[in-house]
């Protein structure tokens, strides 16, 4: 048995080593897309009371027209 191993069993080492790396990239990245996911729902509500303040504001500026005139 020789210390030396065949270039075939180095390309099944680095190929491991390779899916090992993109595993862990891939964690990452859905680890990432989490985050972005809860900052667009995040945004998506600070934008709801946006809007709902901003339809407040405006019945609140009508009416003050209505009893202006």
């Amino acid at each position: 048995m020789s210390m030396f191993f065949g270039i075939e069993s180095g390309l099944i080492v680095l190929f491991g080593i390779v899916i090992i790396f993109l595993l862990v990239l891939i964690y990452l990245m859905q680890r990432r897309i989490g985050q972005l996911l809860n900052e667009v729902d995040d945004l998506s509500s600070t934008m709801n009371v946006t809007c709902t303040e901003l339809e407040e504001l405006t019945k609140n500026v009508e009416e003050f027209k209505k009893l202006k005139i």
